[in-house]
């Protein structure tokens, strides 16, 4: 690791880690801002980008007497229109992979991003209207929910397609969709609340593949660093952290992470690859 990636770590645990709620959504704004200035910007002010969402929220509260008069439906409609008919904000269907798209000030000097960035957006638009919204950490596609008084029933909001209300069908036929043919069923488990921990883990594997697809490994060995400082028995980025020594040609310190992932992990579904790559590490065939 060099001491450009142990310095970005340090404020990495320093500035996020070290004070991350596992509840509160209404900071996760702030933790992805963190990402981006650590990842790419050193500059970045903050609370700047903090200040451009919150006069987007001013201009919904504008254009209402009072909230609190709303019915939820309708908060959803106000932001809706004010973030993808005004601002013209919009999912990145043509560049879905750009590691920019998980850059949360990129996305919001661009207007357009990947799922998580849009919905870490837009619930903290919904914050700043007191209108309390939670992360759900959906199976290939992250979105944010409501929860009615009586706590029995939900709205269901995708952000990445300009904040559509999601009923049961429209989220089974979204499984189907990135699952062909395996039938999964729909339950309550898969639109829980996610907690903050879990939603940065995902927001930073979004960044991390990215990273690996440009081949851009220094930011890839990062950002997977950034992940087991939250979680050291992560299950992907144990195994990465091997991936990013192969692809270094450290192949000693390759084989002790491979070694180590399928000690911790003897049933993960790629075992029979890691397997083949111990075998090409001990036989020199790389």
């Amino acid at each position: 690791m060099t001491k450009k990636i142990e310095t970005a770590l340090n404020d990495w645990h320093t500035s996020v880690v070290s004070k991350m709620t596992l509840t509160d959504p209404s900071k996760l704004a702030e933790y992805a801002l963190h990402i981006s200035r650590i990842v790419a910007y050193d500059n970045l002010v903050i609370d700047d980008e903090l200040s451009k969402i919150a006069d987007i929220g001013r201009k919904i509260a504008k254009s209402m007497k009072n909230s609190s008069e709303f019915r939820p439906t309708q908060l959803i409609e106000k932001i809706n229109h004010q973030l993808y008919k005004v601002e013209n904000y919009k999912g990145n269907r043509d560049d879905y992979y750009n590691p920019s798209n998980s850059l949360l000030n990129t996305v919001i000097k661009r207007r357009t991003g990947n799922p998580i960035t849009l919905s870490i957006l837009y619930i903290q638009l919904a914050n700043s209207l007191n209108f309390a919204l939670y992360p759900v950490n959906f199976p290939s596609h992250f979105m944010v929910k409501h929860i009615l008084d009586d706590e029995e029933n939900e709205i269901i909001i995708d952000p990445f397609n300009e904040g559509r209300i999601m009923d049961d069908y429209s989220l089974k036929e979204l499984l189907d969709h990135f699952y062909p043919k395996m039938n999964i069923a729909l339950t309550r488990k898969l639109v829980a609340k996610a907690s903050n921990p879990d939603v940065i883990i995902r927001m930073l594997n979004n960044l991390k593949t990215s990273f690996f697809e440009c081949q851009d490994l220094d930011s890839a060995e990062l950002v997977n660093e950034m992940i087991l400082d939250i979680n050291r028995d992560d299950q992907h980025s144990l195994r990465d952290k091997g991936m990013v020594f192969l692809h270094k040609k450290s192949y000693s310190q390759a084989l002790e992470f491979f070694s180590r992932y399928l000690e911790k992990f003897p049933e993960a579904n790629d075992v029979d690859t890691i397997l083949e790559l111990i075998r090409k590490i001990k036989t020199n065939d790389f």
